[in-house]
């Protein structure tokens, strides 16, 4: 009985070890010896929240890792240490919401990724705060209806993509939100008639 008792609590001591072997706490250096990143490894993989650093020694990025992929939630810094993005991966996949910042904290663009791929609703915004531009994305390009911004706020143009390509009815205005131009696209190239109008809406026909 005892000789049983003391073989069990051997192999335990032995699969303790082979876990404890089998994961360690990895760095590496910039060529002046500065912590480059720095966690865990297990059976040769990348595990858990590994840390990044810039030549300075701030923080550059802190991801997460399963089985030596990106998994989980993201973030990344700049040289002043302000966080400039916020993503999240699946499987070695950037998925779902990911927020992207300037350097003063406002947010730059803001959305989805589906399989690594720009996917539904986006919004890209100006250093101000102001929209710069907003619409559809599929399978990482534009789609259906979009709209640009001048920085100031106004409406510069709107339409149409498809496949990545304008398409229908384009809009173009003045800073001061009066329509400048109007015409059709296909796949991306201007077709058909074209019209240029005055601030105070004459239209004539606009040689492309």
């Amino acid at each position: 009985m005892l000789i049983k008792i003391f073989w069990a609590f051997f192999m335990m001591i032995l699969l303790v070890l082979e876990y404890a072997n089998s994961q360690n706490i990895e760095s590496e250096t910039y060529k002046d010896g500065q912590l480059k990143s720095q966690g865990k490894v297990v059976n040769g993989n990348k595990e858990g929240e590994w840390k990044l650093y810039f030549p300075s020694g701030k923080l550059s990025a802190v991801e997460n890792y399963l089985k030596g992929e990106l998994h989980g939630e993201v973030k990344y810094y700049d040289f002043e240490g302000h966080l400039i993005a916020e993503e999240n991966w699946v499987h070695g996949l950037q998925q779902n919401t990911s927020v992207y910042y300037y350097s003063n904290s406002q947010i730059e663009k803001a959305g989805k990724f589906e399989n690594g791929l720009y996917q539904g609703q986006w919004t890209f915004y100006y250093e101000n705060g102001n929209l710069k531009r907003e619409g559809f994305y599929k399978e990482g390009l534009p789609e259906k209806y979009w709209k640009f911004y001048y920085e100031d706020g106004g409406i510069y143009q709107e339409g149409k993509f498809k496949n990545g390509q304008e398409t229908g009815e384009w809009k173009f205005y003045r800073t001061d939100g009066t329509l400048q131009y109007s015409g059709l696209f296909s796949k991306g190239e201007k077709i058909g008639d074209w019209f240029e109008y005055s601030r105070n809406g004459k239209k004539k026909e606009w040689v492309y």
